[in-house]
């Protein structure tokens, strides 16, 4: 469904910056490309046929009751039947004849009528400029330019098609083109497999790989996982695109020898997307909540990082996959630092892991065995990864407390606080280049925990639930859902699905090039390719402190996702 909104502009103009006023002119061509049972996906084309412009505000009205629920390569606001979206980072300015598309995910219930009028900073779009205060009428251009046939950068049929015939495949794709636990193993009433893997993206070598999906198909099935948030919310996925889920295992397994191989399961990407997160001053990421004070700099992130937190995978192998893209902006001047790597990074020592929160954080080192690859490199300049183990179920028994900043006193543990803290330092170092991210990843409701009595050494939480043990809010929603809920059933609050994403401690100083390449695990930074190369990209020299960002806090629970997760 497609309609060209022509609307009667009259004279309006618009000022720029400068000293004379411009002629201002729109053409909007407004495109539902697919549509479902109370949903749609839309694309919306703007076309400048006055002056250039340097930003834009779009707004239209629906008059059917639809609303936006998701908007890529733009913001979106609604207001009741007012809808208002602005230029991303990157494309607010629209020369003269040029166009910008963006777009997003709707509702609607009982018919989902386009849209009539459209206005760009409050000049009706008709696809004719209105006269120019200082030079007179403007000759009109061509007709608004066609909506785009294409998807956003990176796989022109994502989510709709299957890759080319003869196209190469990455090992990460190979994993979900077939039924497989590793990869996408549907239950009955899911997605197909098929379906699954129509959601991929070239990566940087030109291999296929799996990217972010939603975690329900336009079709209307579901696919029991999620991948947190779509890419396309964030002002960087202009330059970041779709991200290439296991491209770095994939260099390793060109690039070194079996025994140094990592392969990571599909459901444990996740995918951060936060736009304009303030950084406060004097904030090191010590207090749960942020300080009050003067916001330094303001910062866009979009990262995807495999966290799986179902299996024993994490018990022992501390590497695991980072595709980072963050830009700061200070607010002193604007000086921006920007970074996008890729890299296997270490979260503490190898082999083993250090108890969570329940019963104390950072207690001694629990080791559990090789790890994978088994040339894994450690990290001990961070906590690491924390998990909970057997002392959290003693601690719980003994009614333990603990302080909790929601809580004004002291709380006992119970089986709802059995989390996940995953800690990192990471740093690329060279001549002239000094980059550094200490992140932390913190899942609220995993479904597994370390159980040295256990098959695999693999404990299920939600089975505690059953037990003589306190249990908390979590063990509260199991328990009045049914009794003895299995671990992997849609309806156990022990899923993964409650995250936090710190992107923790951030510095770039840079006086070389802004590309520069290094190992897989981000080791031996070089200014020229070599073989199991990554390219980066380093930007910047900030030159006040290491800059904090928080990140977000989000539940990605949604209807039919399960672990594992």
């Amino acid at each position: 469904m497609t309609v060209a909104a022509v609307v009667a502009a009259g004279g309006a103009a618009i000022t720029l910056a400068g000293p004379a006023a411009a002629a201002a002119g729109c053409g909007v061509t407004y495109t539902v490309g697919s549509q479902w049972q109370g949903g749609f996906t839309a694309t919306v084309t703007v076309t400048n046929v006055g002056d250039p412009i340097s930003s834009w505000t779009l707004t239209w009205s629906y008059d059917a009751g639809q609303r936006v629920t998701q908007a890529w390569n733009s913001t979106v606001s609604q207001s009741g039947s007012q809808v208002t979206a602005r230029n991303a980072s990157y494309n607010g300015s629209i020369a003269t004849g040029a166009s910008v598309s963006f777009g997003f995910n709707g509702s609607w219930n009982g018919s989902n009528p386009a849209p009539t009028s459209f206005a760009v900073n409050g000049t009706a779009c008709t696809g004719a400029p209105g006269p120019n205060p200082t030079t007179g009428p403007t000759q009109p251009t061509s007709p608004p330019t066609p909506p785009p046939t294409s998807a956003p950068p990176g796989n022109p049929t994502w989510g709709t098609a299957l890759p080319p015939t003869g196209a190469q495949t990455s090992r990460a794709y190979d994993l979900i083109a077939t039924a497989n636990e590793k990869g996408y193993l549907p239950r009955a009433g899911e997605c197909s497999v098929e379906i699954h893997a129509r959601y991929w993206t070239y990566g940087p070598d030109g291999k296929v790989y799996p990217t972010w999906h939603p975690n329900r198909d336009p079709s209307g099935c579901n696919f029991g996982h999620e991948h947190g948030d779509d890419p396309r919310q964030s002002d960087l996925y202009g330059t970041a695109g779709w991200p290439a889920f296991g491209y770095t295992s994939e260099v390793m397994m060109d690039s070194m020898p079996e025994h140094s191989h990592r392969h990571e399961d599909h459901v444990g990407h996740k995918v951060l997307s936060v736009n304009n997160v303030n950084v406060i001053q004097g904030d090191n990421g010590s207090s749960f909540f942020p300080p009050q004070g003067t916001t330094i700099a303001t910062c866009d992130v979009l990262l995807k990082f495999h966290q799986g937190t179902h299996s024993p995978d994490a018990f022992t192998n501390n590497i695991h996959e980072l595709l980072f893209n963050q830009r700061c902006a200070a607010s002193n001047g604007g000086q921006v630092t920007e970074a996008r790597f890729s890299a296997l990074i270490p979260l503490g020592r190898a082999g083993g892991f250090s108890p969570s929160e329940c019963p104390g954080f950072g207690g001694a080192f629990i080791n559990v065995g090789p790890p994978v690859p088994a040339d894994s490199p450690s990290e001990t300049r961070s906590l690491g990864r924390l998990i909970t183990e057997p002392g959290c179920v003693q601690a719980i028994r003994e009614g333990r407390t603990h302080y909790d900043p929601l809580y004004p006193n002291p709380v006992p543990f119970t089986v709802s606080d059995m989390d996940d803290f995953w800690f990192s330092d990471f740093q690329i170092t060279g001549s002239g280049l000094n980059f550094r991210v200490a992140p932390l990843f913190y899942v609220v409701n995993p479904s597994r925990y370390y159980d040295p009595g256990k098959p695999n050494n693999l404990g299920r939480i939600v089975d505690l639930c059953y037990t003589n043990l306190a249990g908390g809010d979590y063990c509260n929603q199991a328990r009045q859902a049914g009794q003895n809920l299995a671990w992997d059933d849609p309806r156990s609050p022990f899923k993964g699905t409650l995250r936090e994403f710190r992107p923790g401690t951030f510095a770039v100083r840079n006086t070389g090039p802004t590309t520069v390449y290094t190992d897989v695990y981000g080791r031996n930074a070089s200014t020229t390719p070599f073989a199991g190369s990554v390219r980066q990209y380093l930007s910047g020299s900030q030159s006040s402190a290491e800059l904090y960002v928080r990140g977000a806090t989000r539940d990605y629970a949604a209807n039919g996702v399960h672990a594992p997760n």
